[in-house]
Parts: structure tokens; C-alpha cells; sequence
């Protein structure tokens, strides 16, 4: 039997070819505009919770804000939708509670997650990206607005690395871990943080 050490020229070949074909698929995921069906659906699909073994794969809905890019985990996510109009509300000036904005016969909190994370960079994609994302569970779940949604992936669970002591602003408190991808890093942001916080901002 070959060892990872010394493969056999067929087995190293396939692990050749396996690693590359699944780096062209990634690849060729990343730049595809999906659509809002597309992306709820992957939702559904890869947000059924998978058992307790070695090697747990964990589903991600990345997305980017203000030039960073963030992910959450796909079981937490209700839906994905175009940007609707939003209703402020009166006398509430807190930055990261934006108002609310209505979808399929519900009326939806509105969170900001720039000011909720304080964070600094701007936004250059293109305005036609941008989409909601709601939390769920959907009765008490917060929306909130993204820039972009790159698509929903599969992470192992043992390859979640803790965030380092350096992230700073109201990002680090969010902040679960780092995810690394094959096009780059993700913050992976804690659900729970975030409605806190916009909680105590609508309060």
C-alpha cells in the first residue's frame, strides 16, 4: 500500500487532477453572477445539519461589505432578495439600525452591518450586486444589507481557524473565526452577535 509520503505514480496523478479540477470549479463559481433563486436554493440545500463526525463539513454563505468579505453559516440564513425600499423611523438615530423594509407580505427589521462593525472601507462593486440577507428565524430574524453575495460554499469544520487577537472595532466581538478559501480569507460573523447588537441599537 503507497504512503502520502511515497504515492504511487497513479495515485498522485489523481490527487493531481482531483485538486486541479476542483480549483477550475471554484474558480469558475467565483465569477458566476448567481441568481437570487440560484442562492436560496443552495441555501436550503447545504444548511441541513450534518452529523457530529471527523472531518463535519460546515455550508457558508460568503458575501462581501464594504470591501471585506464575511461569510455566516448557511443553516442561519432565511433567505437571500433584491434590495428593496427602505422606511426609516422616526426618532430613531442609532447608525446601526437603518429602519425596516417589506418582503413577501412581512415587514422586516433593517440592520446595518457597516456600522454595526465599525467598519472603514468602501464600497466598489456594482450597485446591481447588492442584495438583502435575512437572518432566521424569519419571525424574529434582522435584515440586512450586503454588496455583494459570492454563493454558498462548504468549509471542514477542523479547518476553521480562531481569529486573531488584532481584529479590532466591533468586528473582533462578531468575528467566530477565519475561514480560508481557495480565492482568499472570510470572516466568519456569529449570528446571535449581530442581532444583539442591532437589538440593543433599535432599543
Amino acid at each position: 500500500m503507497s504512503s502520502i509520503n511515497d504515492p504511487t505514480p497513479t495515485t498522485a496523478m489523481q490527487a493531481i487532477g482531483h485538486a486541479e479540477t476542483s480549483q477550475h470549479n471554484l474558480e469558475r463559481f467565483r465569477r458566476a453572477r448567481l441568481s437570487d433563486q440560484a442562492i436560496t436554493e443552495q441555501t436550503l440545500s447545504l444548511s441541513t445539519p450534518l452529523e457530529r463526525v471527523e472531518g463535519a463539513m460546515l455550508a457558508l454563505l460568503c458575501f462581501r461589505v464594504a470591501g471585506e468579505r464575511f461569510a455566516l453559516p448557511a443553516a442561519c440564513v432565511e433567505r437571500v432578495f433584491i434590495v428593496p425600499a427602505v422606511r426609516r423611523i422616526p426618532h430613531r438615530k442609532r447608525a446601526a439600525f437603518r429602519g425596516m423594509v417589506a418582503h413577501e407580505g412581512e415587514i422586516l427589521l433593517l440592520g446595518s452591518l457597516e456600522r454595526l462593525l465599525d467598519l472603514p472601507g468602501t464600497n466598489e462593486s456594482d450597485p446591481a450586486d447588492a442584495r438583502m440577507v435575512l437572518l432566521s428565524p424569519a419571525g424574529r430574524g434582522w435584515a440586512f444589507e450586503v454588496n455583494s453575495v459570492d454563493g454558498v460554499v462548504q468549509v471542514r469544520k477542523s479547518d476553521l481557524r480562531a481569529a486573531p487577537g488584532t481584529v479590532t472595532r466591533g468586528l473582533g466581538s462578531a468575528t467566530r473565526s477565519l475561514v480560508s478559501l481557495p480565492d482568499g480569507e472570510a470572516s466568519l460573523l456569529d449570528p446571535d452577535t449581530l442581532r444583539k447588537g442591532w437589538e440593543a441599537s433599535a432599543s
